[in-house]
């Protein structure tokens, strides 16, 4: 089988990127869409436990969403780093830029959960949601 050369590497992760770069876009949309769910059931005289329920859910599956995609894309950046540490191994000399990209992202583990803060966000997210829908209104 053919080596890929970095260009090749460089040419794929930029296109991955762009895929990721479109989910975010969906993702925002629907973090959005689940916030102003969440406003409007709290908003309603006439909201009942169904509608609140349906809006817990929809919230819960875009964080779900947001933080697959999130874990997806460390996951698809460090294998694309170690990727570039084995061409090192087999004799491919590495650009200054790649051999930058392996020293940040290059994992001797699997890579299993986004960054604390991404997971913070995505905590904060989904508690805005929540307290919006269950919370007590006052009076």
């Amino acid at each position: 089988m053919e080596q890929l050369t970095e260009y090749q590497v460089w040419t794929m992760f930029g296109s991955m990127s762009i895929a990721f770069a479109l989910r975010s876009i969906g993702i925002v949309l629907m973090v959005w869409l689940a916030l102003r769910i969440a406003a409007n059931i709290r908003a309603s005289e006439d909201s009942n436990i169904i509608a609140k329920l349906l809006g817990t859910g929809f919230g819960g599956i875009t964080v779900m969403f947001a933080y697959y995609w999130q874990t997806a894309y460390f996951s698809y950046r460090a294998n694309l780093a170690n990727g570039l540490v084995d061409m090192q191994t087999n004799g491919v000399e590495l650009s200054p830029g790649a051999t930058q990209f392996v020293s940040n992202f290059a994992s001797s583990t699997s890579v299993t959960s986004p960054a604390p803060v991404i997971i913070v966000f995505d905590l904060i997210v989904i508690a805005m949601i929540l307290v919006s829908i269950w919370m007590p209104k006052k009076s």
